[in-house]
């Protein structure tokens, strides 16, 4: 039977159409990415000027900021570069006496990379940390374009690029803002992982009407290598600081709350198992060296009794505030006058014991109270920094004094107000509050320096640029209602 004329231009022009429409979304999705990169890169860049404008204008006075704590890490690099990655593992070692274990030794192996490197400078080793800092800022950018939207997402990247908080402790000869990078690149993965998951949920029901049982295995295969990755990125981040060792379990929490039923546990399970690989060669490493279970490093005793003497202000626990009161009071009741030399000289693994015995003595006595204290210490980590600016003069510096907390905490309560209502973005601010939840919980139970939370200030920001979205899109409406 003959086909008509007209039902023959009616399927020229329907492939037309379909064509057309085609190529239209594959220029829209051209686009997108276009733009989706350049935001990228305009954020690092910004990152990386502005910590560049910040090394150059102090890095006079850097070499006066935990001079003690810096000199430690250069002599250990030094160590490591002359006997190389196998002198960890020497009971012989200089490195195996009990002073090493006040920190990881990620941040030693680093350096003494770098000094190999390029010599033993340290503008090579600020410059590493620069661009490491300028990419934790992209990463950001990356997490809250993966939960929410572009607009919001380059807000929150260039709150991280222009803030002299943390511009000033990139700069610093310290790993903290370092261990950063790979717990926000952990929350990445993540991320991803939820959206796939719940892209997955969506598209079940046209799913079970083909076999499309390998398409899942290979899901539930690559959603399993991302927790894996996850995981270990956190344990890199203790290699580097210890203060993130609780953080794997919490997140796992939080992907087995947010995971489908069926693959909750195995997701939230092999989380863990990459984070305890990668920890555990620490622990293993201490264990041989020391022959005492130290799972990354030592420290948290005097940090719990320092903590406690923070807020003592009465003496009424007799619990030293300093390493040098806590070095002293050990001496005289010890009656070893060695131990004011050091804090993990002498005997210092059974010294750390009994201060963690000590220390949480006084919470078990008085647990109202310590509490509080925890309240307050929480409080006091969401205040940004007083930290040193640029020069006005650069432009930079008058952006920078907008970085106070009066401002940005009511942005980012704000912004997490926002979250909560919308049923759509809770999953996002599930997210985005759960590694500010573990330092908020955690990190409030020892003293606490501004430099062991910068990953919370990451999050804040993110918060505090869904408000200031909000708010501009506000703008636009209004001013567009005003013109129409």
């Amino acid at each position: 039977m003959k086909r008509n004329h007209s039902d023959e231009n009616e399927d020229v022009d329907t492939d037309a159409a379909e064509r057309a429409i085609s190529s239209l979304s594959l220029k829209r999705m051209t686009t997108t990415r276009r733009r989706f990169v350049a935001c990228a890169l305009a954020v690092f860049a910004v990152a990386f000027c502005v910590r560049l404008l910040t090394w150059r204008e102090t890095r006079l006075e850097v070499g006066k900021v935990q001079t003690v704590v810096t000199a430690s890490y250069k002599r250990d690099a030094r160590l490591l570069v002359d006997d190389g990655f196998a002198s960890l593992f020497n009971r012989q070692s200089p490195l195996a006496q009990p002073d090493s274990l006040g920190h990881p030794p990620g941040y030693a192996l680093l350096v003494a990379l770098i000094f190999k490197t390029f010599g033993e400078s340290d503008a090579g080793l600020q410059f590493f940390q620069i661009t490491c800092d300028a990419l934790s800022a992209v990463v950001l950018f990356l997490i809250v374009a993966e939960l929410l939207n572009l607009p919001i997402a380059l807000i929150a990247g260039l709150c991280a690029a222009l803030s002299p908080q943390l511009a000033w402790n990139s700069v610093l000869l310290l790993p903290d803002s370092l261990a950063v990078l790979p717990v926000l690149c952990a929350t990445y993965l993540i991320a991803r992982t939820m959206n796939r998951e719940r892209d997955e949920r969506q598209a079940d029901f046209d799913a079970r009407r083909s076999d499309s049982s390998a398409t899942k295995s290979h899901a539930t295969r690559s959603s399993l290598v991302a927790m894996l990755a996850s995981g270990a990125l956190v344990g890199v981040s203790c290699w580097l600081r210890a203060n993130a060792l609780l953080l794997a379990p919490l997140l796992a929490v939080f992907v087995f709350l947010l995971s489908d039923r069926a693959r909750r546990l195995r997701l939230a399970a092999t989380l863990v198992v990459g984070a305890a690989l990668v920890v555990g060669v620490l622990t293993v490493r201490n264990a041989v060296v020391f022959r005492s279970f130290v799972p990354v490093s030592l420290g948290a005793g005097q940090t719990l009794l320092e903590g406690i003497g923070d807020y003592d202000r009465a003496r009424r626990f007799g619990i030293p505030a300093t390493d040098d009161e806590i070095m002293r009071q050990e001496a005289d009741a010890a009656n070893r006058p060695q131990y004011r030399d050091s804090l993990l000289g002498p005997d210092g693994i059974a010294r750390e014991r009994q201060r963690l015995r000590r220390g949480f003595s006084v919470v078990r006595a008085h647990p109202v109270w310590f509490a509080s204290v925890m309240l307050r210490r929480a409080a006091s980590m969401l205040r940004l920094e007083r930290a040193r600016r640029v020069s006005d003069q650069t432009g930079v510096g008058i952006i920078q004094r907008l970085f106070i907390t009066a401002l940005f905490l009511p942005l980012a309560l704000a912004g997490a107000f926002l979250l909560a209502r919308s049923r759509r973005r809770r999953r996002a601010l599930a997210l985005l509050v759960a590694v500010p939840a573990y330092y908020l919980c955690v990190q409030s139970i020892f003293h606490t320096e501004y430099r062991y939370t910068l990953a919370l200030t990451y999050f804040l920001f993110a918060l505090a640029a869904v408000a200031l979205s909000t708010f501009v899109s506000l703008m636009r409406r209004r001013l567009s209602r005003r013109i129409n």
